[in-house]
């Protein structure tokens, strides 16, 4: 006797297991599908009303100036003066100023007064005092706070645009 089992071979249940196979695989790649495109359609339609909802809640380009809308600005004539020390260095500096329109006023006397009154300041600055960013950054808000002092509110920054020592 052999130690062999014998199995029968069933020819009709063979096509019945692999049947069954190509229906689950079916199944499961048309859940998936339908799983993907629901997520898909969800982020799309989630996506589209974020920015949408931050278009609308969006200022518009006016509200954000950090001035008025009706600040101009005005350019001044270069200024050109020496130093306190030491004497054989010069500055120029070539500034803007922003205006708050307010009222009507001669700008070309105001704009005369603020350039005096910087050139009175520059005569008392030193080398040492130019020295750096920071020393750029220091001219620039206390030409800033003169030119509001001189007129009364009306200059809300001095710009720099230039600013040469030799």
């Amino acid at each position: 006797m052999s130690n062999l089992l014998e199995a029968p071979l069933d020819g009709a249940s063979q096509p019945a297991r692999n049947g069954g196979f190509v229906a689950a695989l079916i199944l499961l790649t048309l859940i998936g599908g339908g799983a993907g495109a629901g997520l898909a359609a969800y982020v799309s339609s989630y996506t589209e009303q974020e920015v949408h909802g931050r278009l609308r809640q969006q200022q518009s380009f006016a509200d954000t100036l950090p001035f008025a809308a009706s600040t101009r600005l005005q350019k001044l004539d270069p200024l050109v003066t020496n130093l306190a020390s030491p004497q054989e260095a010069w500055i120029r500096v070539k500034a803007s100023i922003l205006l708050v329109d307010e009222e009507d006023r001669d700008v070309g006397v105001l704009r005369k007064k603020v350039e005096d009154d910087f050139l009175s300041y520059m005569r008392t600055l030193t080398l040492s005092h130019l020295e750096g960013g920071v020393g750029l950054q220091h001219l620039r808000e206390d030409l800033t706070e003169r030119a509001k002092t001189r007129t009364k509110g009306q200059v809300s920054e001095v710009i720099l645009e230039s600013v040469v020592v030799q």
